[in-house]
């Protein structure tokens, strides 16, 4: 019991921690925009939107741990945010983000009755959730990936498996949630205005640049014609969306909305099933703006390395990963950084995990006790190895390989 409740706490605090990481800051405009709308109703109701958002975030983990299960029971693995080296479900989110980008722009309206104003603040926050729930796992967290590691392990029972899912997802959603329980917040914040319909505005710009970040992503995993087809269907989605506002809205007649919308959504039923995501083949190339010289990663040029004394610095990361991005960006490739590899003449390695090309890279991931993304690790002669926390400063990577050469 003191195992389980040790690594329920984990996951609480790594899904806290979440909200400040990297990949979750597209969603924090959606959160701000609903705690402004909903900051002067009334107690009750904020405390549904609180909910509502708590919910989304659980169940949106909750089913990713079914999934999970679901895999481990065939015999097979997957790590915390892996779902991402998935073309069909990079392509999925990018739809989904454009439709929400879309809907914030104004371009169409989510009605769900005649009452929606009754029913959408809850209902809202629940897909709220389910969007930051979903834009979460590509990250990494303190205290996360230990919770996850033990979620994931092939002796952790289903039920804790989803219980700890569920309990990242509570975590997640608990500063909004906390909010919405918080007496007279709303006289503390901005009164609705016209303003808002600016703000908004421009969080459908800022869901569209998460869109572009993620088709970069989407154009390392497919062919070109793969993204072109794909490009396309992202057109007749808009078109669609646009359509179903024009001619199929609460004015038209009961039989008009329901052909119109079914027949749109048959025919970007039928435009997604069309869709090739014929996987792309051969290598990545470096990332632009890369100064340090990374070595091709392949396990013989590692052991070859190590057995001439020689420690071996592996970056697991990915396009998806927007912490891994960050801290390349920031902390990796830096002058500090490329000068203690030239001084001690630790040889770098960069494990692109962007696709799921590789079965190799995911045993190399597995060795480390990680199962995600980013990953640091300096491989010592003699089999030992130096893990570094997720969180890094080019200080610490110094100390690392200065380490490594001392040993």
């Amino acid at each position: 019991m003191p195992t389980v409740l040790y690594h329920l706490g984990l996951a609480f605090l790594g899904g806290l921690i979440l909200n400040v990481m990297p990949c979750v800051l597209p969603v924090l405009t959606l959160k701000a925009f609903t705690a402004l709308d909903h900051a002067h109703k009334d107690a009750s109701e904020q405390r549904k939107v609180g909910l509502g958002y708590m919910l989304g975030t659980s169940s949106a983990l909750l089913a990713l741990g079914g999934v999970i299960v679901a895999i481990r029971a065939s015999g097979k693995a997957m790590g915390w945010g892996m779902q991402f080296q998935h073309p069909t479900f990079v392509a999925a989110l990018i739809a989904v983000i454009v439709g929400f980008s879309l809907n914030a722009l104004g371009v169409f309206e989510i009605v769900l009755s005649t009452d929606q104003e009754e029913h959408e603040g809850f209902l809202g926050s629940v897909v709220n959730g389910w969007f930051a729930a979903i834009m979460a796992t590509p990250c990494s967290a303190p205290f996360l990936g230990a919770a996850a590691a033990y979620a994931l392990a092939a002796d952790t029972s289903a039920p804790m498996t989803l219980l700890i899912f569920a309990v990242i997802g509570v975590g997640l959603a608990s500063p909004f949630t906390a909010l919405a329980f918080l007496p007279g917040l709303g006289n503390r914040l901005p009164r609705p205005g016209p303003w808002m319909e600016t703000f908004k505005q421009l969080m459908g710009f800022s869901l569209l640049a998460t869109a572009v970040w993620l088709l970069g992503s989407f154009v390392r995993q497919v062919t070109p014609a793969s993204t072109h087809a794909f490009l396309i269907f992202l057109l007749a989605l808009s078109f669609g969306l646009w359509a179903m506002q024009r001619f199929a809205g609460l004015d038209a007649s009961t039989p008009r909305r329901w052909i119109v919308r079914s027949t749109i959504v048959l025919a970007l039923a039928a435009s997604w099933h069309a869709l090739p995501f014929e996987k792309q083949t051969g290598k990545h190339e470096a990332s632009a703006g890369e100064k340090l010289k990374w070595v091709e990663f392949d396990p013989k040029t590692i052991e070859a390395t190590l057995a001439q004394g020689k420690p071996v610095f592996l970056d697991f990361t990915a396009d998806w990963c927007t912490s891994c991005k960050v801290n390349d960006k920031l902390f990796v490739d830096t002058e500090p950084v490329r000068a203690a590899l030239a001084k001690t003449g630790v040889v770098p390695m960069k494990v692109d995990m962007t696709s799921q090309d590789d079965d190799v890279k995911d045993e190399w991931l597995k060795r480390t006790g990680r199962n995600d993304l980013p990953v640091y690790v300096v491989l010592l002669p003699g089999g030992k190895m130096d893990l570094l926390p997720v969180v890094i400063t080019s200080e610490m990577l110094v100390s690392a390989f200065e380490r490594a050469v001392a040993r």
